[in-house]
């Protein structure tokens, strides 16, 4: 076996897709997902002390969400990367991953607003009128992110194009 870049690359994205959800089932272990770990992952809102446990616990695994979406990601990723090992890298299935990744950038940009946004209302539902939260955050990790994927969907499409081309030229071998 050859250590090349795709090589590293997708042998890094299978560990990474093995280990996250050991190190997922470590951090409950350690009590990552207590009320405590989860109120202190939020000092700016205000908790009710009538909040029960396990609604703290849930919008605590609520944030899982675009994680979740990662792993999908980081899945597509290491797709692709097999693909390059391959040698199949200007192939229409290629191009499809890479629109694949782009797309999921996107999904886990718009995820972190939302989870965000869902979390701080579930923390605050047991507080007392005019005292629950609604906060929106939205900042420059988002905006990289959705930057990132619009440049991964327009390489996908271009890709496609690309692919499609050297089809027709095997075509004419």
């Amino acid at each position: 076996m050859r250590l090349t870049l795709p090589t590293v690359l997708y042998f890094g994205t299978w560990t990474t897709l093995v280990a996250a959800p050991v190190i997922l089932v470590v951090l409950i272990l350690m009590g990552q997902f207590s009320p405590e770990a989860i109120r202190a992952a939020f000092p700016d809102v205000p908790v009710s002390e009538m909040q029960s446990d396990d609604q703290i616990i849930c919008a605590g695994i609520v944030g899982l969400v675009p994680w979740l979406i990662g792993a999908w990601v980081l899945y597509q990723a290491q797709a692709l990367f097999a693909l390059y090992r391959g040698n199949r890298a200007l192939t229409l299935e290629a191009a499809q991953i890479i629109r694949n990744l782009g797309v999921g950038m996107v999904v886990i940009a718009v995820a972190q607003v939302a989870t965000r946004t869902v979390q701080i209302l579930m923390l605050t539902s047991a507080n007392v009128d005019g005292e629950r939260m609604l906060a929106i955050q939205f900042g420059f990790a988002q905006v990289g992110l959705l930057l990132a994927a619009g440049l991964m969907v327009v390489i996908g499409r271009s890709m496609v194009e690309a692919a499609r081309a050297v089809d027709d030229m095997r075509g004419f071998v």
